[in-house]
């Protein structure tokens, strides 16, 4: 199953490209819409590639379910922790359904506001969800955190996601025709999601530190690492970058300027990037032959990343982002598109400044690939429980 997945990434990744590039091209004529790009800012792929994503996370659901169909017979509880993330494995391919309500003919406010609801709530509200009870499951199984606490923080971080995640839509319903009582509300409730994981980590941040202080050896250290990396960058990329830009005052001037993209980049690389290496070194350690472990690759590869990573925000791209938001206080928005202000001294220097923080983050990148590269050739053999299991 896992094979037909990947080829089913595959033909989805390579034929919607390649739908796109007809499209745009106007090569596909009528079918523009089915087969090539729809004309919506991150929902380009055509209507077929869409019903091939769905597909695809159908079957990714199925190996979930099948993963953990022994841990759901044994917990007895609906609402254990467990179920939470089948509930929360349901939601991911479920909630994108609000793609299929866009149409060629539609009118722009209605599907505009469709598109927010996969854009932010799918990714921003059912992913963060689909995440924290993926960590609080590693954080269980790391004895870092009780079972019982993490259920809790769980319940909090899913109320509190999807009802501030619904109503934090709103800042980007500032201008497509929408009510302006959207400005208020948006503006308000799209801080408040930042605050669950964040709690949950730190919580688990403590238990760390007696085992650390009582001299328990602790097989998880890189995990938790980047975990932490993933609750900061939570706080930094999805909260201060992300509530500086959803202030109606401040979007206004700035809207789809160089702040906006040191929030994409500190949100979805601090903590969705982080958060997949944390996953991907949780499972290594388990399958690793653990005389062979060495953390010291991945100690480098941590830091390098996040040093690379801050100094892409906040070095280039944030200082760009407020050297902008005063041309457009004085000048107007208009004035930050003009060649004469691309074309300025200081923007061009900071442009350029940016190879520095974007090779350090490579230089992280390969040293994570090399150690995955190296551990691969040392994995331990299955034991008599675990091959019973497969």
């Amino acid at each position: 199953m896992v094979d037909i997945l990947f080829w089913a990434l595959v033909v989805v990744v390579i034929g919607s490209m390649l739908g796109e590039w007809l499209g745009v091209n106007g090569y596909l004529g009528n079918q523009w819409f089915l087969f090539g790009y729809q004309g919506w800012e991150y929902l380009e792929l055509g209507r077929i590639w869409q019903i091939g994503l769905v597909a695809g996370m159908a079957i990714w659901l199925f190996i979930v379910y099948r993963g953990i169909y022994n841990g759901l017979k044994k917990e007895r509880d609906k609402g254990g922790l467990i179920h939470l993330l089948f509930y929360a494995s349901i939601a991911v391919p479920a909630f994108y359904i609000f793609a299929f309500f866009i149409h060629p003919d539609g009118n722009f406010t209605m599907s505009d506001y469709w598109r927010w609801w996969v854009v932010h709530l799918w990714v921003e509200g059912i992913f963060e969800v689909f995440a924290v009870v993926i960590i609080g499951y590693m954080l269980v199984n790391m004895n870092l955190i009780t079972k019982s606490s993490v259920v809790r923080m769980l319940y909090f971080q899913i109320i509190l996601l999807l009802g501030t995640g619904v109503l934090g839509i709103g800042h980007h319903y500032y201008y497509n025709g929408s009510p302006e009582s959207w400005i208020a509300i948006g503006a308000v409730f799209s801080a408040l999601e930042i605050i669950p994981l964040t709690l949950l980590v730190f919580e688990a941040n403590d238990h760390y530190k007696l085992l650390k202080e009582g001299g328990v050896h602790f097989p998880y250290k890189m995990t938790f690492w980047f975990l932490i990396a993933t609750s900061l960058w939570n706080i930094v990329g999805a909260g201060v970058t992300g509530f500086l830009i959803n202030l109606p005052a401040v979007n206004y001037f700035e809207h789809g300027q160089q702040l906006t993209p040191a929030h994409a980049h500190a949100a979805m690389m601090g903590v969705c990037g982080m958060f997949a290496i944390a996953v991907l070194i949780y499972s290594l350690r388990n399958i690793v032959n653990p005389e062979k472990w060495n953390d010291k690759l991945l100690k480098w590869s941590f830091w390098t990343m996040n040093i690379g990573l801050f100094g892409m925000v906040f070095v280039s791209l944030t200082t760009i982002g407020f050297i902008q938001l005063k041309e457009a206080y004085e000048k107007g928005y208009w004035s930050l598109r003009t060649s004469e202000f691309l074309q300025k001294d200081i923007i061009q220097d900071l442009l350029l400044i940016r190879a520095v923080p974007d090779t350090v983050f490579i230089i992280g990148v390969v040293l994570l690939v090399i150690f995955c590269v190296k551990v691969l050739f040392h994995l331990r053999k299955p034991n008599q429980k675990e091959e019973g299991q497969q």
